[in-house]
């Protein structure tokens, strides 16, 4: 059976729990649900599977998600969701990527250390946020001390998290009216990029402005609080075509929400979502 999160835990960290986001209504592709299968089945912790219907019901009634989420891409959504949820409840984020490694022992290793985050070592200095400039030359000379941006926990409400979220809101506040007047157009929207029309997206926000370019210099000026473990998934081949295009051909999918219910999404498919109670597997 899978090992889903069904209530909201005060304290994700505590509870253990792994986020995994799909923030679009966009089918998954036959790697990317062998790859959240491969979450499921391997990380031996409970994982909160946010979709674009779930993903709502993690919004704090306190701390509502920044006026601009409704006008990003589906990328940047899942980027901003991670900061937000890293701040907020703490615990475990993965890209939908396959991994093999179980996460039990990183939770303890992070729980037991004074440390604030823990995550795998840069893979290398041309992995870095091209923010260009003397900043990323630091960042490539100093990559053994960043962390990457597709697995790793937090421990919730410390000082780098807040610093996370308070860069990321400003970042969206001095883009809130271009995003109005330029909202993304397709899941993976970036500025300059070519449109299918031949034209060049107006959609304000570079690929990697919302996530890389302000979380690793926050991660170089807090390098001293960052625990380094070796957590890191497979980055080939997790982006492939959708092989499944009628309903017949449907994986469904347990994903979990914070309010006691679970929800299983057609993910394969752009079907629709329904409740069911978890299954054996």
């Amino acid at each position: 059976m899978f090992n889903v999160v069904t209530t909201r835990p005060v304290h994700t960290l505590d509870a253990r729990v792994v986020f995994c986001i799909w923030s679009g209504d966009n089918a998954m592709s036959t790697q990317r649900l062998q790859a959240l299968f491969s979450i499921y089945n391997h990380v031996r912790c409970p994982v909160a599977y946010l979709n674009h219907v779930s993903l709502w019901q993690w919004q704090l009634p306190d701390a509502p998600f920044h006026p601009a989420f409704a006008y990003l891409s589906d990328t940047h959504k899942a980027d901003y969701l991670r900061v937000y949820l890293m701040h907020h409840y703490g615990g475990g984020y993965t890209d939908i990527k396959h991994t093999t490694t179980g996460w039990h022992s990183h939770f303890e290793a992070l729980a037991n250390s004074d440390q604030l985050c823990a995550g795998y070592t840069e893979i290398s200095p041309h992995s870095v946020a091209k923010v260009g400039g003397a900043l990323e030359q630091t960042l490539r000379e100093h990559y053994t001390r960043l962390i990457g941006l597709c697995a790793f926990i937090f421990k919730p409400h410390t000082p780098l998290t807040r610093a996370w979220l308070e860069r990321t809101h400003a970042l969206l506040d001095r883009k809130l009216v271009a995003l109005q007047a330029s909202p993304a157009c397709f899941a993976q929207d970036q500025w300059g990029i070519t449109l299918p029309n031949g034209q060049a997206s107006t959609y304000p926000l570079r690929w990697t402005e919302m996530l890389g370019d302000i979380f690793h210099p926050l991660i170089l000026e807090h390098h001293a609080s960052v625990l380094h473990l070796p957590m890191a998934l497979d980055f080939k081949n997790y982006r492939w075509p959708t092989a499944c295009s009628t309903p017949r051909a449907a994986a469904w999918l347990l994903a979990a929400t914070p309010t006691g219910e679970t929800a299983v999404e057609c993910v394969a498919t752009a079907g629709p979502t329904r409740p069911i109670a978890p299954t054996a597997q």
